[in-house]
């Protein structure tokens, strides 16, 4: 196996482009950069063209950002270290799927190291065809963590309310209305239907486990087994399954 890695350097900045490919010439002597790309779109096709071992990517891109990127060729076989001057969350969901990042400006240091790190794995890679796992756990959990950043205009009596859905806990009805329950423990009740909510909400993660409660995914803690069994939620209220939505509930957490 060949000790050279190839990369892509995929960043909408010229600079930022150039500063990388010098330290990487004059430091790294071991990565061969055989292309750059400004643009998610222009990524997506280099990484096609090239298939190259490694890429150096940017968050904020233009049409369509890193992470719109990885969704396209996340079955591809390739490492990744990206490369970000902010975006907090992103850097913890990056930590947690055990990827690379470099934060700008970036220094000689961090890039050397983060290149040993490939270089480890490329050396220790039985199946060097295996799309890396880690790509794909990244990619599922940041589409969840958009999902979260949805809002919505809940209609109260002296006027209407925005809230972000990651901040909803559950959904409680009480016959023609629908009492939401938050994050800081305030109770939103609006007169709508738990069905309307219902459909409003399943594209952003919410479940409706029994007749009267619709939840939010993100805040389950723990399922306890029964009939139907109970979930515990983040505000420690323990919410009824029922057994007809028992299996909606197993394949959103297990498939």
């Amino acid at each position: 196996m060949s000790s050279v890695i190839t990369c892509i350097i995929i960043d909408d900045e010229n600079s930022s482009r150039a500063t990388l490919r010098g330290f990487l010439e004059n430091y790294c002597t071991e990565v061969s950069v055989v292309g750059e790309a400004s643009s998610a779109e222009e990524g997506i096709s280099l990484i096609k063209e090239m298939n190259p071992h490694l890429i150096f990517l940017d968050i904020e891109l233009p049409l369509g950002s890193g992470f719109d990127l990885l969704e396209a060729c996340k079955l591809s076989n390739f490492e990744v270290v990206f490369t970000t001057a902010h975006d907090q969350y992103a850097l913890q969901a990056i930590k947690v799927c055990a990827l690379d990042y470099l934060l700008k400006p970036i220094s000689v240091a961090d890039l050397k190291a983060a290149v040993e790190k490939v270089a480890q794995k490329k050396k220790q890679a039985s199946e060097p065809e295996t799309p890396s796992p880690q790509i794909g756990a990244f990619v599922e959990n940041i589409s969840n963590f958009n999902k979260q950043l949805s809002k919505i205009v809940l209609p109260t009596l002296d006027g209407f309310l925005v809230v972000q859905t990651r901040e909803i806990i559950r959904c409680e009805a009480e016959k023609n209305y629908t009492h939401f329950i938050l994050e800081d423990k305030r109770r939103i009740l609006v007169s709508k239907t738990l069905k309307e909510f219902e459909e409003q909400l399943h594209d952003m993660d919410f479940i409706r486990v029994h007749q009267s409660h619709l939840i939010n995914a993100f805040h389950v803690q723990k399922y306890i087994k029964g009939s139907g069994g109970y979930v515990k939620m983040s505000d420690d209220s323990i919410i009824e399954v029922s057994r007809r939505k028992k299996e909606f509930l197993m394949d959103r957490f297990l498939s």
